[in-house]
């Protein structure tokens, strides 16, 4: 998933987060097919309901329900990264995404761990 965490020069961009999920978390996605990027790392802020994720450029869709299911896509130019999940009431948690839609095709894991 390079083409969404690669932090150069990271722009930030919101999602709808429920309050109890505030705090930094750290977040590595995993490529299990295609040529992204076989593992990307990074740090993701909550607060107040908004996560600040890092990303050249990119459109965020969707959020965290109050029961930790996680939906949302990515959007980088023609590329689109949906991405499922959960999070435990601990703010760690797991789950899918894969690209769409563009020029490379790649899908793969994520996990959270909350860190602070």
């Amino acid at each position: 998933m390079g083409i969404l965490l690669v932090p150069s020069e990271a722009a930030k961009r919101k999602i709808q987060v429920p309050n109890k999920y505030d705090g930094t978390s750290s977040i590595t996605a995993v490529t299990r097919d295609g040529p992204c990027s076989a593992s990307t790392s990074y740090q993701a802020q909550i607060k107040d309901s908004d996560a600040s994720v890092p990303g050249d450029e990119i459109e965020v869709g969707g959020g965290v329900s109050q029961s930790g299911t996680v939906q949302a896509t990515i959007i980088e130019g023609a590329n689109r990264v949906p991405i499922a999940g959960t999070l435990d009431a601990k703010g760690s948690g797991s789950g899918t995404w894969h690209t769409t839609g563009g020029i490379v095709e790649c899908s793969g894991s994520w996990s959270a761990k909350r860190a602070g």
